[in-house]
């Protein structure tokens, strides 16, 4: 009787440590990716967050290109970072690395928005890849300094 009873409470324990351990953020890989240029449609007034799940939509947003770096589809989301044209230095970061919770990622970045002012427009824009997740439904992109969502974007 005593030996059945610590089995069961043995067989207890392993079952709640597997669920807890399931249950625990896993950190995310981020490649960053340098010198893309927006060529996509028209942005919405301050930062866009976007998650590329497919070449055509990557050529959309940044036309056809070669490149060595661009993402594997097959096995990267791409996630962009970008503000509409503007005369003053900002800077876009992926500060963090994201963590994967249950059925969504979390992205951390860094927004320096307004700096100072330039003598010409441009539109401020970083990238990175990160790997696919199975049962990942959407990607929540957080503000770091203020921790305020700044977007949840459906993955495809």
């Amino acid at each position: 009787m005593y030996i059945t009873l610590m089995k069961s409470i043995l067989i207890l324990l392993s079952v709640f440590i597997a669920v807890s351990l399931h249950a625990q953020p896993v950190p995310v890989e981020i490649r960053k990716l340098d010198n893309y240029y927006y060529l996509g449609a028209p942005l919405k007034p301050w930062v866009n967050c976007m998650v590329l799940s497919d070449r055509k939509q990557f050529e959309k947003t940044f036309g056809k290109t070669s490149r060595p770096d661009t993402p594997d589809f097959s096995k990267e989301w791409m996630l962009v970072l970008t503000m509409p044209e503007t005369k003053h230095q900002c800077d876009l970061t992926f500060q963090r690395i994201s963590m994967k919770a249950g059925q969504f990622i979390e992205v951390y970045c860094g927004l320096d928005l307004d700096k100072f002012p330039l003598t010409y427009k441009y539109i401020p824009l970083t990238a990175c890849a990160i790997p696919k997740y199975k049962g990942i439904h959407k990607l929540n992109f957080y503000n770091e300094r203020k921790m305020r969502l700044l977007a949840s974007v459906e993955v495809k």
